[in-house]
């Protein structure tokens, strides 16, 4: 509880906050009177709560002060352990340092920018690529700082811990004096950091402002660039030796390449020899990369410089397409450098970690493997610099990219760059998307098939249906006109949708590079599609082939299937056929039904019918009477068909039934009546018993007569 309060009186006390980190910017008056009042040095034994200000004095002071308080503990320490010794020569080392850094300070101020009315080009790239250095720089520096400050933060708190420990000791503690010293030497440390940090800020101040002049200059210079005769020669003169120079190092490549031998890896040194081969070769690479990289920046500065010098439009965008073109070249190097990084960063893991291993291996190693290792690393190592340089010339052709871009822009105006922009965009975008297409995404036997080949293959099918939509969209306009013969061209536009369905897809399989020739396989591909399962959709499609060519349904008729289905048939698909009920129910019937199953077809020679009316009459009519009746209910039925040779409506006695004379009114019905027999039917009734009541003739009901009988 005892060492619970005094750390709790410790964290709230200013002294302890103090006892801390001291104020960087003290009261002088403070100063002067912890000079009068604490002139005594601390004792590690008996700390007091304020021992820390014996420290808080004059620059002059601080220097003497620090003497006596080495002299303090070599006394102390005299007998002590070497280990203790060093830690007190530490301590002392820190307060020395404390005192050196103390009164030193960094001037945020600096002169005024030195803008000069012009600048070359490289003087403008070397500019920009400072300004970014300074820039990661800062920004790195500023993120150390914060992490430098937390555990600053932390540590005072631990300190506060140490001296509660320490002052919860007895006095007659033997451990008091190794705390205490424990305790002045984390304050020391702490002091010291506190020092540095406040310099690392100031210097971080310093690079802030050195960086907001370098933005100023950077953005006077940017409309202060100056092409001259002598700026452009030299260029010329260096894009023709970078072009040497990249020939040279595809020729070097190429040697190493060449000169690669199959080295006996079942030996250690025949191994070494393969990796050395192989990370030279690497590094080659990379060197041709940096040699291409630094061609094409160069030539991206030359356009940049032709840029500068023109007002003319037209010269203006040839010369940003053609950089953007380099642009590209350089993006597509880019591409590849986080790889390269990754790879030449685990090689160099690698070999260092053969390196050691051979160093501290027990067993006697060749002298041969240990030099081929450290080439090994050596190249690994001349690899990353030149992954850096790489880097370097990727950013100073984007630095050269964006200046382009502002230059046409404030020569051009912002809404004409935008539209040339666009255009220029749309023909990357397609140029890339076509080359794309292109690419290969699996192959039908031998032949690759290309999504560009796939958009062909739908485009011509759909083609080929749009040309059949048209022929038959035309027939069906026909065929509205020629009455009677509507069915011939009916089938003539199904037949043809067929073909030149067919017709479509074998040239696209053909435009896409499948061989028809080979029917072998397709017929193959086919028949192995039939077993599985395509039995139902092949005997559907081929039953429609035959209901078309026999004519034996056609659009119009009215059928009648062995369920009961019956109503007019509307389309003949390739599965199906389209039956409309005359509830106008469309029933879609398999083709398979109409050629393996019973078909009535109503209208399929004649497109009229007759009908039997059957009804009954009571027993005592008149039969003249009656069939006056019949017959002026037929005449006085709209459906009925008149004035046609043997086709008059009829009145046949046809039974003696239980309860009545039985008749049929026999009609003949118009063809559009055919297609109603429900309708019909009830129409003819409704005049039948209108003309029966109208000549008094009785429709009876069943009835039975029962006749009793009595036994006697």
């Amino acid at each position: 509880m005892t060492y619970w309060l005094i750390a709790f009186l410790i964290t709230i006390s200013p002294v302890s906050a103090e006892l801390a980190v001291p104020s960087i910017n003290r009261n002088i008056a403070a100063t002067v009177a912890a000079k009068n009042q604490v002139v005594k040095p601390p004792d590690p034994r008996s700390l007091s709560a304020a021992w820390w200000r014996y420290f808080d004095a004059d620059s002059a002071d601080l220097t003497q002060r620090i003497s006596r308080f080495d002299a303090l503990l070599n006394t102390l320490y005299a007998n002590e352990s070497v280990e203790v010794k060093a830690n007190v020569a530490n301590l002392i080392e820190n307060l020395q340092r404390y005192a050196e850094l103390r009164d030193k300070s960094v001037s945020v101020s600096l002169p005024a920018p030195d803008i000069q009315t012009a600048y070359s080009l490289r003087q403008w790239l070397d500019m920009v690529r400072k300004r970014q250095a300074l820039q990661a720089e800062s920004q790195s520096e500023s993120e150390d700082l914060k992490k430098d400050v937390k555990r600053h933060n932390a540590a005072k708190h631990e300190l506060d811990t140490l001296m509660a420990a320490y002052l919860e000791l007895p006095d007659a503690a033997s451990a008091k004096s190794a705390e205490g010293l424990q305790v002045i030497s984390f304050w020391a440390g702490l002091v010291l950091e506190g020092e540095k940090l406040r310099l690392k800020k100031a210097f971080l101040e310093t690079s802030n402002a050195q960086l907001k002049q370098l933005n100023q200059e950077v953005k006077a210079s940017r409309s202060r660039i100056v092409v001259s005769d002598q700026d452009v020669e030299q260029l010329k003169k260096d894009i023709k030796a970078a072009e040497q120079s990249r020939l040279n190092v595809r020729e070097n490549l190429t040697r190493l390449v060449a000169a690669v031998d199959v080295e006996n890896l079942d030996s250690d040194d025949g191994n070494a020899r393969a990796l050395l081969s192989k990370q030279r070769i690497n590094h080659a690479t990379i060197k041709e990369a940096v040699a291409d990289a630094i061609l094409l920046r160069k030539r991206m500065e030359y356009l940049l410089m032709r840029m500068l010098r023109t007002e003319d439009a037209a010269t203006l965008n040839e010369s940003q397409i053609e950089l953007q073109d380099y642009l590209e070249q350089i993006y597509g190097i880019k591409d590849k450098l986080d790889v390269w990084q990754e790879k030449a960063e685990n090689d160099q893991d690698r070999a260092g970690k053969s390196l050691a291993s051979l160093f501290v291996s027990t067993e006697k190693q060749s002298s041969e493997m240990v030099i081929l290792t450290q080439k090994r690393l050596t190249e690994v190592q001349n690899t990353l610099l030149s992954l850096q340089r790489l880097a370097s010339e990727i950013d100073d052709a984007e630095l050269i990219a964006d200046r382009a871009d502002a230059l046409v822009v404030d020569k051009q105006g912002a809404l004409i760059t935008g539209l040339v922009n666009v255009k220029t965009s749309t023909v990357k975008v397609w140029e890339s998307l076509w080359e794309h297409m292109g690419a290969s995404l699996f192959k039908i036997g031998e032949t690759p098939v290309t999504l560009l080949g796939i958009l062909r293959l739908i485009l011509v099918i759909t083609f080929a249906w749009a040309l059949s939509h048209f022929v038959r969209r035309g027939l069906t306009h026909l065929s509205a006109r020629q009455g009677d013969s509507s069915t011939y061209l009916y089938t003539l536009g199904r037949l043809a949708h067929y073909l030149i369905l067919i017709i479509g897809i074998s040239i696209g399989l053909s435009s896409i590079g499948v061989d028809l020739s080979n029917f072998a396989l397709i017929a193959g591909a086919l028949s192995v599609g039939v077993g599985f399962g395509l039995q139902a959709i092949v005997n559907n499609f081929v039953s429609g082939l035959i209901v078309l060519f026999e004519r034996s349904l056609r659009i119009g008729d009215f059928v009648e299937l062995s369920t009961g289905l019956a109503g007019e048939v509307k389309a003949i698909n390739v599965r199906s056929t389209l039956v409309t009920t005359t509830d106008m129910v469309d029933i879609l019937v398999p083709n398979s039904e109409f050629v393996n199953g019973q078909v009535i077809n109503w209208t399929l020679t004649d497109a009229s019918r007759r009908i039997h009316i059957p009804f009954g009459v009571a027993y005592g009519s008149d039969k003249d009477i009656v069939r006056k009746a019949a017959l002026e209910a037929a005449n006085n039925t709209p459906h009925t068909l008149k004035n046609r040779l043997n086709r008059d409506p009829e009145v046949w006695l046809i039974n003696f039934g239980d309860s009545s004379l039985d008749f049929e009114l026999v009609v003949w019905v118009q063809p559009q009546a055919v297609k109603k027999p429900q309708r019909v039917r009830a129409a003819y009734y409704w005049e039948l018993e209108t003309a029966l009541r109208k000549y008094g003739v009785e429709i009876p009901f069943p009835q039975r007569d029962l006749h009793i009988r009595r036994k006697n």
